[in-house]
């Protein structure tokens, strides 16, 4: 299993369970950032920092066209940031 693959998996798994004990609103967090790991893990990298970035792009051009409130946005992007620092 490649770097990148392997950084897919286990921020997918720690989002699981996250999920299992999750508020309302943080499972929404959940669900969002779930659909967009499965989504870019399915593409092809090398390294952690390249699905970290290729996520952060995935992200981005999905806020351009989502109807997403701004505390929404910055939300998702908090725990996006957490997961990312605790997994590289």
């Amino acid at each position: 299993m490649t770097p990148y693959a392997q950084q897919a998996d286990t921020i997918y798994n720690q989002l699981l369970t996250l999920e299992q004990d999750a508020e309302p609103n943080q499972l929404f967090l959940c669900s969002y950032l779930l659909g967009h790991i499965s989504l870019v893990g399915a593409a092809q990298g090398d390294t952690a920092l390249q699905f970290n970035q290729q996520l952060e792009q995935s992200l981005e051009d999905a806020f351009k066209v989502d109807q997403l409130s701004e505390q929404d946005i910055d939300d998702i992007r908090a725990l996006w940031q957490q997961l990312s620092e605790t997994t590289t």
